[in-house]
């Protein structure tokens, strides 16, 4: 068949002989169309007579792949399959069962651990790993004797796993040079801190790679997941000094804080910490400098959960004559009171980067000591110390903030000195913030507006309803989020009178209507419908879903024949959310719908109401061809109950 002639027999209906014919289309696109309809359209016991098949390996692999994308569908023909007398079509069955990853299909595995073929026992093994069956614990230990292959499959599957009872057997697995690797790794994956002591031997002792790198994550998999007694540590450091491995470790481990290797260099910063290894703890600090922002931030936590151990090095560590390992060490200081005096020293370093470190560090303090030197920095310091004594202010107690209102008359810092208060949710300088409503800069306005909000004593309500009518446009926007943030239900009415505009605004006020749940203006949703633009016809169906006034259900049906699909969407997903055990039957109607958005959302909303009558709607989208709608439906049938 031609690629016309495929399509064109899809687009009206392939009949079952044309599904199968197409399963062996030498193009990959094709065939993989053809596995999707085979999956929704074709009956597992259909499937299941090609995957033995071994004179034509096209077809049968099609049909191993539309058995997987059917899931829990094809469950209990493959358990079927899987007792079956053909080696071969039983492995495959296993397999495939291995990846649908269907709870119930566990115990059928169970004595497949057994079996004399050690194809399918393998296959077992795997399976019963990615199920993550613990009742298969005992099993997989008593493999761990089997031949190698076995062994390796058990291996993996305990890792996976993940049961406490695996870390003794896999522990005396270690010694063997053809499952050392994989039974560590297995051990990293537990993470259960009685395996601690034996792997930091073996760090110790150790120094063939790939071995040591694996020990080394698997020590930090158990630090990341569990409290580990500090007696543990104190042990590892009396064996590097007894038997003079110190300088081994900290190389090894050193070699690693300072390379590329994330992973391997955030397992020895964990292990340099929590063992106390104290000619690392620079290059530690070092990590928190990092160009990833994510890994900046992962080595500032690392610190906070070793606060105790950061906090008795750091004063040497803000001596050391790197400025680059005083500004990790100020990153990752304990953000407390006590921290402050040996903090503000730094805020007089030569090093302009330090200074700044200084501030965001004593800004994490909230100590009020430290304003008068951020005033300070805020004032008259370098572009990055000014920068970070705002940030730092911004951190203090509102009320604390006095020293900044010169600041608000000065041209140059005035908008700031407004953003520090607003950080701060500072309740200060009631006057002079009312007065700052009409700046003539728009940004000072807005800024005034986010400083107004913290402003309990005052009629907040109606200094934002006046600015709706500003005239920057950037201003009534933010009137109108603020409006939202305070739960500003007196505003309803001015909202509901911005939807007679045809600007920005319109927008926005209508998607503040839905957030504040605003029942008096549905019905003028309703009536702005028919004559909104595009997107604002899906925010009035986004803010009348929120509302969930009375009505909504009828509207929400009348949108389902929109000509739009993007509004037949948001109807949907509106249906599925709201829609109660009464309308099932319409929920069942769109899963048939030819959008597969519409069929996702009514496989989710099939899900939330998790009525036994929806099972074979959901069952039919689990083989739908769309892999999200299939992938929702397992979901939902999940949280059916089971029959």
């Amino acid at each position: 068949m031609s690629t016309a002639e495929v399509e064109k027999a899809f687009q009206s209906g392939a009949s079952d002989a044309e599904i199968i014919a197409a399963l062996q289309e030498p193009q990959p696109v094709l065939r993989e169309r053809a596995i999707a309809l085979a999956a929704r359209h074709l009956p597992p016991e259909t499937l299941g007579r090609f995957v033995g098949n071994d004179e034509n390996a096209v077809l049968r692999n099609a049909a191993l792949a539309a058995l997987e994308r059917q899931g829990p569908y094809a469950v209990a023909h493959l358990v079927a399959l899987s007792r079956g007398e053909n080696a071969e079509v039983a492995m495959f069955a296993v397999q495939i069962l291995s990846r649908i990853k269907d709870p119930g299909s566990a115990q059928a595995l169970l004595p497949l651990l057994e079996h004399g073929d050690s194809n399918i026992a393998q296959a077992a093994i795997e399976a019963l790993g990615a199920l993550k069956a613990r009742e298969a614990i005992p099993g997989l230990i008593r493999l761990l004797d089997a031949d190698l292959w076995l062994q390796f499959a058990a291996v993996a599957a305990l890792g996976e796993i993940g049961d406490p009872r695996a870390v003794e057997p896999l522990l005396d697995a270690v010694p063997n040079d053809m499952l050392s690797e994989p039974a560590v790794d297995a051990l990293g994956r537990i993470a259960s801190p009685e395996a601690l002591p034996r792997l930091l031997t073996l760090l110790a002792d150790h120094e063939r790679l790939p071995l040591r790198d694996g020990v080394l994550k698997a020590c930090a998999a158990i630090l990341e997941s569990q409290h580990v007694a500090p007696s543990v540590f104190t042990r590892f450091r009396r064996k590097l000094d007894e038997e003079r491995r110190d300088q081994d470790v900290i190389d090894y481990l050193g070699g690693l804080l300072g390379s590329d290797e994330v992973a391997l260099g955030r397992a020895a910063a964990s292990v340099a910490l929590a063992g106390h290894l104290e000619r690392l703890y620079p290059a530690v600090v070092l990590r928190a400098l990092s160009h990833d922002p994510e890994e900046a931030r992962w080595t500032a936590a690392l610190c906070r959960r070793h606060e105790r151990t950061v906090r008795a090095a750091l004063h040497d560590l803000l001596r050391n004559g790197d400025p680059r390992v005083r500004r990790g060490a100020l990153i990752c200081a304990p953000a407390d009171p006590s921290t402050v005096p040996v903090l503000v020293p730094l805020m007089a370093d030569r090093d302009a980067g330090v200074r700044a470190a200084a501030c965001q560090a004593l800004g994490r303090c909230r100590d009020m000591s430290a304003i008068p030197a951020l005033i300070e920095l805020f004032a008259r310091g370098t572009p990055p110390e000014s920068v970070a004594a705002a940030e730092a202010l911004g951190s203090m107690p509102g009320q604390s903030l006095i020293a900044l209102e010169p600041y608000l008359e000065l041209e140059g810092k005035v908008l700031p000195a407004l953003e520090i208060l607003a950080a701060a949710r500072s309740p200060l300088f009631p006057d002079k913030i009312v007065e700052l409503l009409d700046a003539p800069q728009a940004p000072v306005r807005r800024a005034a507006l986010r400083v107004l909000v913290n402003h309990d004593q005052m009629d907040v309500e109606e200094h934002l309803v006046r600015k709706l009518q500003d005239p920057d446009e950037s201003v009534r926007i933010e009137a109108v989020e603020l409006l939202v943030r305070n739960g500003s239900t007196r505003a309803v009415p001015a909202l509901v009178g911005l939807l007679v505009v045809s600007d920005e605004l319109r927008y926005h006020a209508i998607r503040a209507l839905g957030r504040l749940h605003a029942e008096t203006a549905a019905a003028e949703l309703e009536r702005l419908f028919p004559r909104a633009t595009g997107h604002e016809r899906l925010e009035i169906l986004a803010a009348l879903i929120r509302i969930g006034a009375p009505g909504l259900l009828p509207f929400l049906k009348g949108r389902l024949k929109d000509s739009e699909a993007e509004v037949r969407r948001v109807a949907a997903d509106g249906l599925a959310r709201v829609a109660p055990a009464s309308e099932l039957p319409l929920l069942v109607k769109l899963a048939q719908d030819s959008d597969w958005t519409i069929r996702n959302h009514a496989g989710w909303g099939l899900g939330r109401l998790a009525l036994p009558q929806g099972r074979d709607a959901l069952l039919a989208l689990v083989r739908d061809t769309e892999p999200v709608v299939a992938r929702t439906a397992r979901a939902a049938l999940a949280k059916l109950p089971r029959s």
